[in-house]
């Protein structure tokens, strides 16, 4: 059987032209979104789905949401060559705005009492942010990765947060994969599995993810089915992971 990243292989991802300048680019919401996306709620500062679309060529792009997680902590993890992105480097780093992200005066596709959990806080979520960040290869040749990754961090929710970025209908095509894996001392709301919020944001919005990495303690959405893979532990449970395909795309 293939690992993920082999299966990841047949599809690749040119460098994007805005992410191969010769300096490292801010942020633009139109270039970053107008490649492929990989999107992880309730992310942590969990790097292998980094790892397998690096190292596959398969996405460049990728955005981590968490609401437990604040910006100096994550800033520590990537300035830590052992427990950040192996090869990696921060080359440029900003403060992105929900204006700027294109997140304010939107349409919800959650009922009013989802909206109403989702921003609420608590002494242990930390204040919204986003965070985009530029990484080069520091080490490694190309075997290791790209030369060059974009992260947006969100300090958010992640139901919300699918929602305002990618089912507005202004465009914005839907993410490359999506992370799926449900943690019980989360503190969310919902699920992100089958049946959960998420699957009904993209169900109602109709924005589904091309690819779906699903934990063994997480159910694929309906319409996925198994790509074949060799199940890899990842996550801060080490639950093994399956990669999913839409079965319409």
């Amino acid at each position: 059987m293939p690992t993920i990243e082999e299966v990841l292989r047949h599809s690749p991802e040119p460098l994007p032209e805005w992410l191969d300048s010769d300096e490292p680019p801010r942020f633009d919401r139109g270039a970053f979104f107008g490649s492929r996306t990989v999107f992880y709620p309730g992310s942590g500062d969990d790097g292998q789905p980094v790892k397998f679309c690096a190292r596959s060529r398969a996405a460049h792009c990728f955005i981590y949401v968490d609401q437990r997680l604040d910006r100096a902590s994550l800033f520590a993890r990537l300035q830590d060559k052992e427990r950040g992105f192996r090869g990696y480097a921060i080359a440029h780093q900003e403060l992105v705005s929900g204006d700027v992200l294109g997140t304010g005066g939107r349409a919800s596709h959650v009922s009013s009492e989802g909206v109403r959990n989702s921003t609420r806080r608590s002494d242990r979520f930390v204040e919204p942010f986003g965070w985009f960040v530029v990484l080069d290869r520091q080490e490694g040749d190309e075997d290791h990765g790209p030369r060059r990754l974009a992260v947006l961090f969100i300090g958010g929710d992640g139901f919300d947060s699918y929602d305002a970025l990618y089912c507005q209908g202004d465009g914005t095509p839907p993410p490359f994969l999506a992370v799926i894996q449900d943690c019980g001392f989360g503190g969310n709301h919902s699920r992100f599995d089958r049946g959960g919020l998420l699957e009904k944001i993209a169900r109602r919005s109709r924005v589904w993810p091309s690819l779906l990495l699903v934990a063994r303690n997480s159910r694929p959405w309906p319409d996925y089915v198994d790509t074949g893979g060799v199940p890899e532990p990842g996550g801060s449970g080490r639950h093994p992971r399956r990669l999913y395909r839409r079965r319409s795309s």
